[in-house]
């Protein structure tokens, strides 16, 4: 952080950007809302918004940079330190599991669709009339 400028002060510069923004927007729909009063079409925001908006933004930024405090490095290898080589490879979100026991279920069709319970009512009338032939 800078000596220079306390975090306070960058703590203020923070919330005096955000106030600058919310003032750019209240400008811009007050503008619009002047040119629907007088009856001309919206071509473009008056430059002194559009750069009052971009200073306003870039001070913004730099300032909150200040404000969450100071960056740690990204360790890359932090977590894979801990795993030895035969786990490196081994991502369980990836695990799709794919077995014969969903053929068993009743309500599995034959060409890979789900049937609906009217389908296995006329399949069991079926089977209950041929058995009894």
């Amino acid at each position: 952080m800078s000596a220079l400028i306390s975090q306070s002060t960058y703590k203020f510069i923070c919330i005096a950007s955000l106030l600058s923004l919310m003032h750019c927007a209240y400008s811009a729909a007050q503008h619009r809302f002047y040119l629907r009063l007088i009856g001309e079409p919206f071509t473009r925001l008056p430059i002194d918004i559009v750069l009052q908006t971009l200073l306003s933004l870039i001070v913004l930024v730099y300032s909150a940079s200040y404000v969450a405090g100071e960056f740690r490095p990204i360790r890359g290898d932090h977590l894979s330190s801990k795993k030895t080589w035969d786990t490196v490879g081994n991502c369980p979100s990836f695990y799709a599991f794919e077995h014969r026991g969903k053929t068993l279920s009743p309500t599995y069709g034959a060409f890979g669709h789900r049937l609906s319970t009217s389908d296995i009512g006329q399949d069991e009338a079926a089977l209950t009339e041929i058995s009894q032939d």
